[in-house]
């Protein structure tokens, strides 16, 4: 539905662009977003300005998916606020209407969408349900001639700054717990309220609020068919969790360089930190762990391009792992550099908790690791035929008379061994 022309942009060439683009955002800039928590809307608007949006979308969503890596990356060493509020705009808002859009609104509003006129955020965590989306109690009544949503939403990224949100509400007649439906929401139409915002440890340039709904909509406002809404949520959950473990990486590789660098340069004695086994140690062994995790993400962004679809257990299971990794990296980058590392003078504090909220937001540990086990718990035909075959076959063997046992000393194993 994007109708964006393919680029023939390679993701290195598209790295420099995004640079480019955010340029302006210093940190002055920056600062001054973390103090307003806020990131403003006018910052999104300038990257699309810049073509950054439309660059990502030219190829697809799944062929889209190697610049999508950069983007993130390259966002977060700027600011994690704008990485977070971008990631959302784009992978989920842009992505919901690219995929799911099929009306002239629609895609009226895609355009506004990657053109930074529009800025969409994705609300479906409720105060009740938490991480399950199965839970969602948020009311969607068919009026015949549109909608009626209630229900609140909670712990939304970048609500204070959108002009959009995707909803994610029960139809009133759902039959069953699936019957989920995705809409979207001006959050300037009557009938919709953000309430306020929570303060948090990390990712300070990003607001986090929440959003009560009382609204008429139109029939148009409904993305796909009614009825699909958890399944098309949770495939857009998946753009979310791969870019999240691009951003991850990035931020253990900024702290692991910053360690590295810093145990060079401090002596100790007569030699430097990074002369001590212990810290050469624990410095090669996370950057075998990012090499194996790069290499990792790389493998899962080439067969989804490839291959068409994405591979949810395999992105769970990335996501699962790297953000345990990180925070461990930059945790042990935090302790090299001594009581510095805990200063706002030096970056680590604020790596680390920009990226601790990892491990809850886009699915956490639990959720990720239920959807790798449910990978697992799957029938595999020659493996329980062995398994069956073999404990079958686990029975003690029928007693056999013995001959007399030979002293220890004549046998030529155990005389090798004597003394």
């Amino acid at each position: 539905m994007t109708g964006l022309t393919p680029s023939g942009t390679r993701p290195e060439e598209f790295r420099e662009v995004v640079r480019t683009a955010v340029k302006p955002f210093d940190a002055q800039v920056t600062a001054v977003w973390e103090a307003d928590r806020h990131v403003p809307t006018a910052a999104v608007a300038e990257l699309a300005a810049q073509g950054v949006l439309r660059e990502r979308w030219a190829d697809g969503d799944l062929g889209g998916l190697p610049k999508m890596v950069v983007l993130i990356q390259e966002l977060f060493r700027c600011n994690g606020g704008l990485a977070l509020a971008t990631m959302g705009h784009s992978e989920i808002f842009i992505g919901a209407l690219t995929r799911h859009g099929s009306t002239p609104a629609h895609a009226r509003l895609l355009e506004d969408a990657l053109s930074g006129r529009a800025v969409g955020c994705f609300a479906a965590t409720e105060p009740q349900g938490g991480a399950s989306l199965a839970a969602i109690q948020c009311r969607a009544v068919d009026t015949g001639d549109g909608w009626q949503l209630t229900g609140t939403k909670r712990y939304i990224s970048n609500i204070g700054r959108a002009t959009h949100a995707i909803v994610l509400a029960r139809a009133d007649n759902a039959r069953a717990g699936a019957d989920l439906c995705l809409f979207v929401v001006p959050l300037d139409a009557p009938g919709v309220t953000v309430d306020g915002f929570f303060d948090s440890s990390g990712v300070q340039a990003c607001d986090v609020g929440q959003l009560s709904l009382d609204v008429k909509l139109p029939p148009d406002a409904l993305l796909g068919s009614p009825g699909l809404g958890l399944l098309y949520a949770s495939h857009l959950l998946q753009f979310e969790r791969l870019a999240i473990c691009a951003l991850l990486l990035g931020a253990a590789e900024t702290a692991l360089g910053l360690a590295a660098g810093y145990a060079r340069s401090r002596p100790v004695g007569s030699g430097r930190l990074i002369d001590k086994q212990v810290i050469r140690h624990r410095l090669a062994e996370a950057q075998a762990d990012l090499w194996n995790l790069r290499s990792r993400l790389d493998e899962i962004v080439a067969f989804a391009v490839r291959e068409r679809t994405m591979p949810p257990h395999q992105v769970s299971g990335l996501k699962l792992t790297a953000g345990r990794r990180v925070v461990e990296i930059i945790d042990m980058a935090m302790q090299i550099f001594g009581a510095r590392g805990n200063t706002s003078a030096f970056p680590l504090e604020k790596l680390w908790r920009d990226c601790r909220i990892a491990r809850i937001g886009g699915g956490t540990d639990e959720v990720l690791a239920d959807v790798v086990a449910s990978y697992l718990d799957r029938p595999d035909r020659s493996v329980d035929e062995f398994i069956s075959e073999a404990v079958e076959a686990d029975r003690p063997a029928p007693s056999v008379a013995r001959g007399p046992v030979r002293p220890a000393a004549q046998s030529p194993a155990a005389g090798a061994y004597s003394h």
